[in-house]
């Protein structure tokens, strides 16, 4: 699931960023991809922080994991999986460059709101 298109995100009420997946992209893996997002809100800061930390342990080796309060991700190989910590999904998999992507996407959504 590589380069399948731009994710996009909105912001509700409560500062929550709900995510709409590229075409292709399994409901599951959109449904992970917000569940992880959740306690970073619509913190541009929060969200470059995480992406430099998940960048920084690539660094390290290529299997790692780095949690939110709400899902745990993890390297694998060239995937990541998307572990869920608390009944809100299926555990599953998408690429590792999709996910940075991703990552950089929502930075630049948050940063661009900000302006």
């Amino acid at each position: 699931m590589t380069d399948t298109g731009a994710w996009s995100f909105t912001v509700d009420e409560d500062g929550m960023v709900l995510v709409t997946a590229p075409p292709g992209v399994p409901e599951g893996v959109r449904l992970a991809v917000e569940t992880v997002l959740i306690p970073l809100g619509d913190s541009a800061v929060a969200v470059e922080s995480y992406l430099r930390e998940w960048r920084r342990l690539a660094e390290s080796g290529e299997d790692y994991a780095l949690a939110t309060t709400s899902a745990q991700v993890s390297r694998v190989g060239p995937e990541v999986e998307l572990g869920d910590m608390y009944g809100q999904f299926e555990d599953c998999r998408m690429s590792a460059e999709e996910f940075e992507r991703m990552l950089r996407q929502l930075v630049d959504f948050l940063g661009s709101r900000r302006s």
